[in-house]
């Protein structure tokens, strides 16, 4: 059987789901360490990280409210349910050894809610069929008893999608919060002070880690020298992300004094440069790049290629400096194909791009679309 610790996630198929269409028009993807996803608005670069934003309300208990927040089956399913009666996907987890799959078909129920078709699990080429008809996955039931089940649901559990956009002024990653929320970074970066001060105190080889975040910060924003982590004099159940800078005012700082982009920045380097045993198995992130200074991107990309070392890395960008950081192999162009009405998606071949790369960068043959991917 695979180990969460030692199983990649090397290829997934969808087909059905929002942008992406069935049959011949699905998608089916290998995956390497890191995957960086480009191309213009509207391309469907966004529905693969939503995707795997449900997979992780699945294996949270949380399906039925992911697609009640997402405004219903209808707006899921490839131009509705009568177009597409059925969402497919499939996941394939492979180490050394072993390959796990992990299948599910969703299809639409009364309330315009979804339900769980099929699930199964094919472990060495032998299929085990959970369950059918469930509003929630049936690997978080009381009857999940073989270990095949139990290891496909650590390894599902360890996919985590992150999006540090919203730094408004009532966002969750500017506010309090509970001291003791620390067991992993949350999505939208809301307990971020708890989870630094947890690097910061429980042990010495974790507080390597928090200096090496202080640092990068540092480099991103020099008049930063650290955070102050305490918690609150008057509730010590809470804690808030105050700071002080190089200038040796003594006057805290708080988290309302961030920038937008030095709060993402934050969320980025704790999320990437935490210690390797607490990084997520797979990491999607949107749009990471938004709001940072082009030298703070370089940054971003050095420390993607550190986590990579451990963790599997999804992310879909924008940026043109971000992807000139990284090899055309890790490239994954989406478009969206007007004649079939979905989303394409295909690895970019270095071999046939060779001679153009003698003479222009990844993102210059992307700007004169030379790769696809533009509107």
């Amino acid at each position: 059987m695979l180990m969460n610790n030692k199983s990649k996630l090397h290829r997934i198929k969808v087909s059905g789901y929002k942008s992406i269409g069935s049959g011949k028009s699905s998608i089916d993807l290998n995956l390497s360490n890191i995957n960086i996803i480009i191309g213009p608005n509207g391309a469907g670069k966004s529905n693969i990280v939503s995707f795997f934003k449900m997979l992780s309300n699945i294996m949270t208990g949380a399906f039925q409210m992911y697609v009640g927040k997402n405004g219903s089956a209808e707006n899921l399913l490839y131009f509705g349910s009568k177009n597409t009666p059925v969402i497919n996907a499939s996941l394939e987890f492979q180490n050394e050894k072993n390959t796990d799959i992990y299948e599910i078909a969703l299809g639409k129920a009364v309330q315009d809610s979804l339900i769980f078709l099929s699930e199964s699990i094919i472990w060495n080429g032998k299929r085990f069929e959970l369950a059918s008809g469930q509003k929630e996955t049936f690997l978080l039931s009381d009857e999940v008893k073989h270990s095949s089940e139990k290891i496909v649901r650590g390894i599902l559990s360890n996919c985590r999608t992150f999006q540090f956009h919203d730094t408004s002024a009532t966002a969750y990653i500017r506010g309090a919060t509970r001291i003791d929320n620390n067991h992993f970074l949350m999505s939208d970066g809301g307990n971020i002070a708890a989870y630094l001060y947890m690097l910061k105190n429980k042990s010495q080889e974790y507080k390597k880690y928090y200096e090496r975040i202080v640092e990068k910060i540092h480099f991103v924003m020099p008049q930063f020298s650290d955070f102050i982590l305490e918690p609150q004099a008057l509730n010590e159940d809470y804690i808030k992300l105050q700071w002080k800078s190089t200038d040796g005012v003594e006057y805290p700082f708080g988290p309302e004094q961030f920038s937008d982009g030095s709060i993402r920045f934050i969320a980025l380097a704790t999320l990437f440069l935490q210690p390797p045993e607490l990084l997520p198995s797979v990491i999607i992130i949107d749009e990471p790049e938004l709001g940072l200074h082009p030298l703070a991107i370089d940054i971003l990309a050095s420390m993607i290629k550190t986590a990579a070392l451990h963790s599997q890395i999804i992310v879909a960008t924008q940026s043109a400096r971000l992807i000139d950081s990284f090899e055309p192999s890790n490239i994954i162009v989406a478009e969206y194909d007007k004649s079939n009405k979905c989303s394409s998606f295909k690895h970019l071949d270095e071999e046939e791009l060779k001679d153009w790369l003698e003479d222009y960068s990844v993102s210059e043959l992307w700007e004169k679309n030379v790769l696809g991917g533009q509107p």
